[in-house]
């Protein structure tokens, strides 16, 4: 399966500068936000990978989340959004599921995501089709790429237990906040 949680985002359909900002419904879940307090010493590192990789992306990031705080509707029943740990608007956890090939529609093209391979045994692959390359994505890979210029993949393996936690930056997101693209 897969959950994509994000403290910012459009509605569905509505992704105009003017159209508010609003917490995914994962966002808010007990269970998402136990998560999140477990996994915020893990995105500090991951934000600091960030910061090094692409220093002009951590910032705007940096800045994107600060503006979100007051940019997004909450109702009493929310988790703030005070709490987000990462630098990126949105992580999807995806567990033993195949990815097609896709580029990354809602990113700019200066954006890049951070992929982190987790799991038990695996011997999945990460391939990306416009390089013709295939990578190991064993646990404990961490990949940086240029989501929506490279198409990317992964096919099935054989054995074990994987997920991933990809982490993105909606393009949308920094645009309604003021937040210019690095």
């Amino acid at each position: 399966g897969r959950v994509t949680v994000s403290p910012a985002y459009f509605m569905q359909g509505r992704e105009r500068l003017q159209d508010p900002l609003v917490i995914s419904a994962s966002y808010s879940s007990n269970s998402v936000q136990q998560w999140l307090k477990v996994i915020s010493g893990t995105e500090l590192f991951f934000n600091a990978i960030t910061a090094f990789i692409t220093p002009e992306l951590f910032e705007a990031g940096l800045a994107a989340a600060s503006k979100v705080l007051s940019a997004t509707l909450q109702s009493k029943k929310t988790a703030p959004t005070s709490q987000w740990p990462s630098v990126f608007s949105g992580l999807e956890l995806i567990v033993n599921q195949v990815t097609l090939g896709h580029r990354d529609a809602g990113g700019a093209s200066s954006h890049y995501d951070l992929l982190a391979s987790f799991g038990i045994g695996h011997n999945a692959t990460f391939r990306i089709e416009d390089l013709e390359a295939e990578l190991d994505y064993f646990p404990g890979t961490l990949v940086s790429i240029l989501g929506k210029i490279l198409e990317h993949s992964v096919g099935p393996w054989k054995i074990g237990e994987r997920f991933v936690l990809a982490h993105f930056m909606k393009d949308k997101v920094h645009d309604r906040v003021g937040v210019s693209k690095p």
